[in-house]
């Protein structure tokens, strides 16, 4: 997998984690990324991350916003243990949340 880029919905593959992983931080020399998971999201942050879909730039500020808002557990995890979701989060037109949570 390509290092995921800030505000990518990621998935676990060691433990194939469900809920999905929103990365909040990318270390590329260290191969790794630091996220939280989207089901300790408030339901409005959830909301404006469906209402970034697409929009790279937006998600990746809503992102940085959550990083330093919320009171959140973070997961360090090696890019190799991640994978896409079936669906795009920035990249298409589908929404953070679409799918089973």
């Amino acid at each position: 997998m390509t290092t995921p880029a800030v505000g990518d919905v990621v998935v676990l593959t060691e433990l194939d984690s469900e809920p999905p992983l929103l990365v909040t931080a990318v270390d590329e020399a260290g191969d790794e990324v630091t996220g939280v998971l989207l089901a300790d999201l408030a339901a409005e942050t959830i909301q404006r991350l469906d209402a970034t879909a697409g929009d790279r730039q937006r998600r990746q500020e809503l992102t940085t916003a959550i990083r330093r808002a919320e009171d959140l557990m973070t997961f360090r995890v090696p890019v190799a243990e991640l994978r896409q979701r079936d669906q795009p989060a920035t990249q298409g037109s589908e929404p953070a949340t679409g799918g089973v949570r």
